[in-house]
């Protein structure tokens, strides 16, 4: 009973400051910064955070057109009652460069995953060393993983969508998409012997399940006077999957440990380290000389929290790169020019482990980037909270107070017309360097002589529109010093994966693009079945 009341009471107040704190959130913008949505009526901040629940991109575009357009600041209203000022382009580079003593990103990104209620033990903060591990080794051995991630991506490709060259066979598109890509990337996060392990798989796959959808349930589409109580609830399943994951994973990191101390103690000990994510994270951790941080617990919690991220930008973006091809009209023949590059770059089996082919995929990647662009994985990005005791002052002489959130609309970025004419159409091969671009010399441009001849020009100007490159006016990824560390690698992934479809399998086209939905700020594409075959001769 002592322990249920005290349960009880941490809950109370916890609510109690929640509310506090959701009545501050929402009082703490001067009049001065306009608000979209907002009605003549009472309590209408309030009131124009409870209709986001509904608004979908509606009050994120209005504002956008009323005053990022111009410039201006405006207050978005949130559904879960935490209001952010929007970031018009002209102050994005500013906004990215501030330093965290003036715009912290940590606490911002720990209430939108909802962690401190469905996951209160991990520890954010402290995982960030992590990000440096991706951003180092995982980027510099893309060239020496890439035929591990083929061969994986193959033989999911293959099983799935099947190797029938007359019959045609329906496959559910997001879950096909989720099997594939997450067998792939555990090859790479955790390597062998766990990647091969179905029980632990299965666990890893639940929790990322279970999380993702509380993350945007309890993070982002309630208010914080009622996270406590959701939060908690959900709480229990995610620990119980995370729990069965840790199985495994815990054993695994506490006998990398063991092997690393051996061999650095005893140069002549006889064991192949592994070259993978988990390797990497546990040598970082051990050399922090930090009590806290080499814990395998902890070392554990960080990879689950990174593969959660990772794996879910390649599904959702996977699953819309194939609907706007398929649903794209079919005089344009989109399709089949990606299938004729793969059939140049990839003539020969072993172009599938050379990472220089990936160079030359000048369409695929074009395509991949348009269709982020059109559907980014979330509508907002880089969100900060003012931390500076005396305020942010913004480069037009606004005053933003301590305390307050911030963030870039980059949904709406995406379809400024200053950066992207024709911007609510798609155009696969929007960002295809300008040697390449014109149609009628798609034929010259991609046979294996002139492919080569073209790679200076592509290489130089990819530097500014690649897939994995982030700009002020290219958001999908995020900008500036806490942009995904990992994008090389989705880059990677992606590519691979689409030219291996493109050039294997026929997918009949749909009538019309499935719309996407709305959930939070999540863009998540709808639940599509397709029908594929094998192509003929392959």
């Amino acid at each position: 009973m002592l322990l249920q009341g005290l349960l009880v009471t941490a809950v109370t107040l916890r609510i109690v400051h929640n509310l506090l704190l959701t009545w501050r959130g929402i009082r703490i913008f001067p009049e001065s910064i306009p608000w979209i949505g907002r009605q003549e009526e009472y309590l209408s901040r309030l009131r124009a955070c409870a209709r986001e629940i509904f608004a979908g991109l509606e009050s994120l575009k209005a504002g956008y057109d009323k005053y990022s357009i111009q410039g201006q600041c405006f207050v978005l209203p949130d559904a879960g009652f935490r209001p952010q000022v929007m970031i018009p382009p002209e102050h994005i580079r500013w906004f990215s460069e501030l330093p965290e003593t003036i715009l912290a990103a940590h606490g911002p990104l720990r209430e939108i995953v909802g962690i401190p209620y469905l996951v209160p033990t991990m520890d954010m903060k402290h995982d960030m060393y992590i990000m440096d591990v991706v951003r180092k080794e995982l980027t510099r051995n893309l060239g020496r993983l890439q035929p591990d991630v083929f061969y994986d991506l193959k033989e999911s490709v293959d099983s799935l969508l099947g190797t029938d060259q007359e019959n045609w066979r329906h496959i559910p598109l997001y879950e096909t998409m989720q099997e594939t890509l997450f067998k792939s990337s555990n090859r790479v996060f955790v390597g062998s012997p766990l990647c091969r392990n179905n029980v632990f798989l299965h666990s890893l796959a639940t929790f990322a399940n279970l999380l993702g959808i509380g993350a945007v349930f309890v993070g982002e589409l309630l208010p914080l006077v009622l996270k406590p109580v959701f939060g908690y609830m959900l709480a229990l399943p995610i620990y119980i999957a995370q729990a069965l994951a840790l199985r495994y994973l815990v054993p695994e990191i506490k006998q990398r440990m063991a092997n690393i101390r051996r061999k650095r103690s005893d140069p002549a000990f006889d064991w192949n380290e592994p070259k993978d994510m988990l390797m990497w994270i546990v040598i970082a951790a051990m050399d922090r000389q930090d009590p806290k941080a080499d814990r395998p617990e902890m070392i554990a919690h960080g990879l689950l929290f990174l593969m959660l991220g990772g794996i879910h930008t390649s599904i959702m973006t996977s699953v819309n790169v194939l609907l706007d091809l398929l649903s794209s009209p079919p005089e344009f023949a989109y399709y089949s020019r990606l299938r004729e590059e793969a059939d140049v770059v990839f003539a020969k089996s072993e172009d599938w482990e050379n990472q220089a082919s990936l160079a030359k995929l000048t369409y695929t990647d074009s395509a991949i980037r348009e269709s982020l662009r059109m559907s980014p994985v979330i509508t907002r990005t880089g969100f900060r909270v003012v931390k500076k005791k005396d305020g942010l002052d913004m480069p037009n002489g606004e005053k933003i107070p301590r305390g307050a959130w911030l963030a870039v609309p980059s949904a709406r970025v995406h379809y400024d017309e200053r950066f992207y004419p024709k911007a609510q159409l798609y155009e696969p091969f929007r960002f295809v360097p300008t040697a390449v671009k014109d149609p009628a010399e798609f034929e010259v441009t991609t046979d294996s002589k002139n492919l080569g001849e073209h790679d200076s020009t592509a290489s130089k100007q990819r530097r500014y529109q690649g897939l994995s490159t982030a700009s002020e006016t290219y958001l999908a990824f995020g900008y500036g010093r806490h942009s995904c560390p990992g994008r090389w690698f989705v880059a990677l992934q992606l590519k691979l994966l689409v030219a291996y479809i493109v050039s294997h399998y026929d997918i009949e086209r749909l009538d019309c693009r499935p719309l996407n939905r709305i959930i939070g700020t999540h863009v998540v594409p709808p639940p599509v079945t397709v029908k594929v075959r094998r192509r003929e001769g392959r």
